[in-house]
């Protein structure tokens, strides 16, 4: 007798592994299908809610939910609140379509309806790029707006606009424009990288669950929760001040020919600083065009 039921003890562990290996698979599927784009469930179902039979009710994958006729226990003592102790026969007990619906709701795998998952495909992870490209740009054509206008104030009170000085100025702040217009390429390119590898840890992450618990249905619950989570919109910083150092080096450089206009260090005298912008009459090394 003792050898039969061994022998039933591990068919029945076999079966039972089986059926775990099934609900991952399942579970895995579920993950997989949320994240790249399907029909979900949307709106879970608070746990103490009625039943209703009129109602529709739907699982995590969108399908709809209705209830067994019967369910089976590891044992009858489960269902009295005896846990798993005992022996591994199976024992059907009849549970009721409330009982059943209020067990499914309390473990948070019911919704009120469906809603379709974009998916987390290469569109998505561009639109994060573009994304990050649209926040900063008109900050960049903001401050380089500005900072041309510092630029023509401080050569307009020299006389200068018309001068070699303009042509030199003009292309360092050009130049300093495109170093940070590839700077802003390049930080939407990383916020991209950022996103894709937050998604994939996230799909990693429930997918061990799963093969931990064997909960396919939790697995999908879960998922829905961490896609919309991940789906929510980034939050950016502001720009700093991309051409500071530029705007104050025309205050500066005012500054030095200030101070080579009170020594009297003009034509043939040494010079205080780079170049002269013409803000005092201090203009010897400025070829002005005609």
């Amino acid at each position: 007798m003792g050898k039969k039921g061994g022998g039933n003890e591990a068919a029945q562990a076999r079966a039972d592994e089986q059926q775990r290996q099934d609900r991952i698979r399942q579970g895995t599927s579920r993950i997989n299908s949320i994240f790249d784009g399907a029909m979900t469930g949307s709106g879970i179902l608070d746990a103490n809610v009625a039943y209703d039979p009129n109602a529709t009710y739907y699982l995590a994958d969108g399908s709809a939910w209705a209830p067994n006729t019967v369910k089976n226990y590891a044992n009858a003592g489960e269902i009295l609140g005896a846990g798993r102790a005992g022996t591994l026969d199976r024992h059907p007990i009849l549970m009721s379509p409330e009982q059943q619906f209020a067990e499914a709701a309390k473990s948070g795998k019911l919704y009120s309806g469906v809603a379709k998952q974009s998916g987390f495909d290469d569109a998505y992870f561009d639109g994060r790029r573009q994304a990050y490209i649209d926040y900063a740009n008109p900050q960049l054509e903001e401050q380089y707006g500005k900072a041309q206008k510092e630029l023509t104030f401080a050569l307009s009170r020299g006389g200068l606009l018309n001068s070699s000085v303009r042509a030199e100025k003009t292309g360092e702040l050009q130049k300093l424009y495109d170093v940070n217009k590839q700077k802003i390429a390049d930080e939407a390119l990383s916020h991209a990288t950022q996103a894709r590898n937050s998604v994939e840890d996230a799909r990693s992450n429930l997918i061990s669950t799963l093969n931990a618990t064997g909960d396919a249905e939790g697995a999908a619950s879960s998922a829905i929760t961490r896609a919309s989570a991940l789906s929510q919109p980034a939050a950016y910083s502001p720009l700093s001040q991309l051409f500071a150092e530029f705007s104050a080096g025309l205050g500066t450089q005012a500054a030095l020919e200030r101070a080579n206009a009170y020594a009297g260090s003009g034509a043939g005298n040494s010079q205080i600083g780079r170049y002269s912008t013409g803000l005092f009459d201090n203009a010897g090394s400025v070829v002005v065009k005609k």
